[in-house]
């Protein structure tokens, strides 16, 4: 697999996945909050001057059929961040301004039983300087996003993307970081990760009652994701000392092109895709405290043919299936 394709499908997969505070905190109070006998609305909190500390996981493993190629490329990776969320102030019409700080970075990719890439910010040494990709997610480190909140917690505004992204490109990774820009470094991407308590139902519910939930997220050239998910309060569960809504959800997944038209010639769309998880929400805290999906993907990607090695090519396409499992795990590590 030559250095774009390998660039192309870590960007593929990073835009397909969810500061001084390191001690649990509340989180390991015991809950106060008694099982209501009736309906209850689960509904996110934003205390001023709190602080969350989430921890986001992702493992892939993904096998591509290439034009050409006798077998499939099989490749696992797996995925992690830490992120902290502090609650800045609390904006007109009952809004909140919440600020995004990345303390953390990680990932590790093996193909055909070889590691391609091994990366961890908590283990930086300096030959990572030298492996652009490295060196990019490195920068990740300390960088923070502002977020905009209504009052029902949908994200009005983000600030602080563009700074990020002038972050991640200094030192020369411009290149590198041209095909993420339009995924993994948007607004829609970072809107995404806000949205990670996105299975809350619209009013109060009790255990055996069910909701629908439809997103779409943008994801540059790669097109629009939309997600259709059936969600089910299933039962009150202890999770550690705290009690907790059980939420079960399953759904869809599926892609629409982008609006424009993509300058590399690339394009996806996702031919099937399926997802389902359970999510546990806090409604003493007011916020989700663990949440665990599978997604089951297959995806069609559209690649110009390499023109430079072979000149009768140019002006053609060639597709790659791209058949995906991931886990992505959202934890709550602290509130404080």
């Amino acid at each position: 697999m030559n250095k774009k394709i390998l660039l192309m499908t870590v960007t593929l997969a990073l835009s397909l996945s969810w500061v001084g505070c390191n001690k649990s905190g509340k989180l390991n109070e015991t809950s106060k909050f008694k099982t209501p006998s009736g309906p209850v609305e689960l509904k996110l909190k934003w205390l001023q001057g709190e602080c969350v500390v989430m921890n986001m996981d992702t493992k892939m493993d993904m096998e591509t059929s290439m034009p050409g190629q006798p077998a499939p490329i099989k490749m696992n990776m797996t995925m992690g961040q830490k992120y902290g969320l502090t609650v800045l102030k609390e904006t007109l019409g009952d809004g909140h301004e919440v600020e995004m700080e990345f303390l953390s970075a990680r990932m590790e990719m093996e193909m055909g039983g070889k590691t391609m890439l091994s990366f961890d910010s908590a283990k930086k040494t300096s030959a990572d300087k030298a492996k652009p990709v490295a060196d990019m997610f490195g920068k990740i480190v300390g960088a923070k996003i502002q977020y905009f909140l209504n009052v029902s917690n949908d994200v009005e505004r983000i600030e602080g993307v563009d700074e990020l992204v002038d972050r991640l490109s200094s030192g020369g990774q411009a290149d590198a970081l041209a095909p993420l820009k339009g995924t993994m470094f948007s607004k829609d991407h970072f809107k995404q990760i806000m949205s990670a308590n996105r299975f809350m139902p619209p009013k109060a519910v009790q255990p055996g009652d069910t909701w629908p939930i439809k997103q779409s997220f943008e994801m540059g050239a790669l097109g629009t994701m939309v997600t259709d998910f059936t969600c089910s309060f299933q039962k009150w569960e202890q999770i550690g000392k705290r009690n907790c809504a059980r939420i079960e959800f399953r759904g869809t997944l599926k892609s629409t092109p982008g609006a424009d038209a993509n300058p590399t010639g690339m394009s996806m769309s996702i031919l099937d895709g399926n997802a389902s998880g359970v999510s546990w929400f806090d409604p003493e805290l007011g916020i989700t405290i663990d949440t665990t999906m599978n997604q089951d993907l297959t995806m069609a990607i559209t690649l110009p043919a390499n023109a430079r090695a072979n000149p009768a090519a140019a002006g053609h396409t060639q597709t790659m299936t791209n058949i995906m499992h991931q886990v992505i795990t959202i934890k709550l590590e602290s509130v404080k």
